[in-house]
């Protein structure tokens, strides 16, 4: 499939608000909000930054939802970059965010205006519900970057990946055509607006004309079958770990399903047990697997699964797909069978939002058929089989957890900030389990209560085990694939 010329995404949503203004493009609990309405309120918004400065950054202190999404409008519009904070953060990790970001302005509504407040922000703070009437009357030069998405770091400081304009317009051409977004289709928008994956749901649906739905609410978030039911859901996105939420409810149902046109997912392996619970249910939905690090610019994967092919192209898990066009997959390493998986391509970020350091050892250059190209390297370790790509894990102390990239090293940090001696956590089947060298007498709840003010809860370990002394090689590091082989000894204590 070939994608269309690259247009400016920003001309494709405008350009659906004057095609449909009526139409509606966002509808949640609060109701439904049109595309005309989405765009006038992203239109107030970015005459009052704009008013800020030349490219302004903007931070936005949102839920999910037609604000956020018009916030987002309204930042390109003004010229700007912004970066989504996650509000079910600990407000220590929102601070981090607050303090390397430095915004020119944040734009909230009222309910989150305390929350605002405790970040203790020096900056103009704009109230998305009472914007000035006064519209900026065109858009403004366009920023090289459109936003700005913060990950886990290894220290627990976290990581600006800078993703430019140009390379989110690229993936949004790929996307219309992949997933033939249209009018008709009604869009979930299930991940946090600060997980890279939404960027699929709020650019891809509206850029489409599609209207999204937002589940925001905790029983929608947890009962996902019956919110595709209940809003007649034509498309689903998200982590391959929802649809384990739908096996344990027993939702997962032919009538359930039965609005579905297309499932994609990303963020995690998609499983054999995934994809058997959607294809017994609906046998004739179409399922997309895609891979791609935020790096990338959301994936840049695409492997069409159906009822009747999709166990040629499982293993372990499901195989990752071909390259998108444009876009180019290599495994780097003395085995053209294995080795680390390097993206090239226009959906490279920039970057690390001021850390040259990072940027230097993530992105760098490799020849491919004889000319050197910028790549970024994954870190995750590929393996060809049949022609076919799979993931197979990653090379340093990052896992996946629940969709959510987590630095193992940052919650080791956090621990030995507490008091411990030494810590290594590690991912044992699909949880996070923390073994602790501490000394005598470490309060294990009063840890648990400090990690809650320092990590997102998908960071948290399970359990925590307190040891003697953790394993460590002979050159005196922790030996953490030892570590992993110790498997909750019964001398552990366990909270």
């Amino acid at each position: 499939m070939t994608p269309t010329a690259n247009i400016d995404v920003l001309a494709r949503i405008l350009a659906q608000v004057d095609r449909q203004p009526g139409h509606p493009a966002v509808v949640s609990d609060e109701g439904t909000v049109s595309y005309g309405a989405l765009g006038a309120s992203a239109w107030r918004l970015a005459a009052s930054l704009a008013a800020l400065a030349d490219g302004p950054r903007v931070l936005i202190h949102l839920p999910q939802g037609a604000d956020a999404y018009a916030a987002m409008l309204g930042s390109a519009l003004a010229g700007g970059v912004y970066a989504p904070i996650n509000q079910s953060a600990p407000l220590a990790r929102q601070r981090m965010v607050f303090e390397r970001f430095q915004p020119d302005a944040i734009v909230t509504d009222a309910a989150c205006s305390a929350a605002v407040a405790a970040l203790r922000p020096d900056v103009p703070v704009f109230d998305i519900d009472t914007l000035p009437a006064r519209q900026l009357s065109a858009p403004r030069p366009a920023h090289e970057l459109i936003y700005v998405m913060f990950t886990s770091g290894s220290t627990g400081v976290p990581k600006g990946v800078m993703v430019r304009r140009g390379a989110l317009s690229h993936y949004v051409d790929w996307a219309l055509d992949a997933m033939a977004v249209g009018p008709d289709d009604r869009w979930s928008q299930h991940p946090n607006v600060a997980f890279d994956l939404s960027v699929l749901d709020i650019f891809g649906a509206l850029a489409g004309g599609a209207t999204l739905y937002p589940l925001s609410g905790a029983h929608d978030r947890m009962m996902p079958a019956r919110a595709i039911a209940r809003h007649r859901l034509t498309v689903w996105n998200s982590v391959p770990g929802v649809v384990d939420l739908m096996r344990q409810a027993k939702q997962a149902t032919r009538d359930s399903l039965a609005s579905l046109r297309l499932a994609t997912f990303c963020g995690e392996p998609l499983l054999a047990p995934h994809l058997e619970t959607l294809f017994a249910a609906r046998p004739d939905l179409r399922v997309h697997n895609t891979y791609g690090p935020t790096e990338a610019t959301v994936s840049c994967t695409l492997l069409t699964l159906g009822a009747e092919s999709w166990r040629a192209a499982t293993r372990d898990s499901v195989a990752v797909g071909e390259a998108i066009p444009g876009m180019g997959l290599h495994l780097l390493g003395d085995d053209p069978a294995s080795g680390e998986i390097a993206i090239t391509g226009p959906q490279l970020a920039r970057g690390y939002w001021r850390d040259e350091t990072a940027t230097a050892r993530a992105f760098r250059n490799i020849v491919v058929d004889g000319a050197t190209v910028p790549a970024y390297l994954t870190g995750d370790r590929g393996v060809l089989h049949d022609g076919q790509l799979y993931f197979e894990g990653r090379l340093d102390h990052q896992v996946k957890v629940r969709g959510h990239r987590v630095e193992l090293g940052a919650i080791d940090h956090a621990i030995r900030d507490f008091g411990a001696v030494a810590a290594c956590t590690v991912k044992q089947g699909e949880a996070l389990v923390a073994y602790v060298q501490a000394p005598p007498g470490l309060d294990v709840a009063g840890l648990r209560a400090y990690l809650a003010t320092r990590l997102m809860e998908h960071e948290r370990p399970r359990s925590i085990e307190l040891v003697d002394e953790i394993p460590r090689s002979a050159n005196d590091k922790i030996d953490r694939r030892a570590v992993t082989a110790l498997r909750r000894p019964d001398t552990a204590h366990v909270a």
